[in-house]
């Protein structure tokens, strides 16, 4: 039942408006009934219809997949692993990840979600933020009506978002989200009677040892919900084979890959 997270979602943004006249809620939501949902609750907790403003990006599959590539290279470094072991343990490949390989999986991989993936809303304001330069964020100024101030170069509104970028990666892996998600997919598995990769055997193990097994799970989780969509589906479609597997399950237990 998604209602409830997205009506804390919608509080927590009227929350936002108490102390600012403008405030921005940043999601990756797909589907149209709970961009609506939001709306219907920011309106029942006093915001008016005609101050809401929604914007929904677009950008170009291959700008996209290559800022993922450089993200989940930073991600796998910061939970001790290489940028070809955490795609090791969620894809099938041959000798090292590069930025290009990556680029051609990913754009495969987009290739068979659904047309509708993410639906385009009726209200919604269609912002192209493909440029990697000032243009970015010309776009969404436009869109958002806002004069930005002319001693704002591109660069140095870079400098100011990426450290914020950084730490918000930072903060949803402290948050314990990632873990939840594989906590559940693991769980589910072992429902149906499928031994997990994403199981983590904690009895008899030193504490230390396993926290460094669940960052380094949840590390593995955000790549592969992040490489096919931020949807229920994401893990469902994760590769299932057995070397993949048996290389995920490796890297989540030692942090190395041990193949014969």
């Amino acid at each position: 039942d998604w209602a409830p997270y997205f009506s804390e979602l919608a509080r927590l943004t009227l929350e936002g408006a108490k102390d600012n006249d403008k405030v921005v809620l940043s999601h990756a939501t797909y589907k149209n009934e709970m961009r609506d949902h939001v709306i219907k609750k920011l309106i029942e907790g006093g915001a008016s219809e005609d101050k809401i403003t929604i914007i929904q990006l677009t950008i170009d599959p291959k700008v996209k997949a290559r800022g993922l590539y450089h993200r989940t290279a930073r991600q796998a470094e910061q939970s001790g692993m290489t940028m070809t072991e955490c795609c090791k343990a969620s894809l099938e490949f041959e000798g090292e990840m590069t930025e290009e390989k990556f680029i051609d999986i990913v754009l495969g991989l987009e290739a068979e979600q659904p047309e509708d993936f993410f639906e385009v809303h009726p209200k919604a304001i269609m912002v192209d933020i493909s440029g990697r330069d000032v243009t970015h964020f010309d776009n969404v100024d436009k869109a958002l009506g806002l004069t930005r101030s002319t001693e704002l170069s591109y660069e140095s509104i870079c400098a100011k978002v990426k450290p914020i970028d950084e730490a918000r990666d930072k903060i949803v892996m402290e948050s314990g989200f990632m873990e939840a998600i594989a906590e559940i997919a693991a769980r589910a598995e072992a429902e149906a009677g499928q031994h997990s990769s994403l199981a983590i055997e904690e009895e008899g193990e030193d504490e230390k040892k396993v926290e460094e097994m669940k960052k380094r799970r949840s590390t593995i989780v955000q790549f592969e919900v992040s490489m096919r969509g931020m949807s229920s589906r994401s893990l469902s479609l994760r590769d299932t084979s057995e070397g993949v597997e048996a290389r995920r399950k490796s890297l989540i237990t030692t942090g190395k890959i041990f193949e014969e």
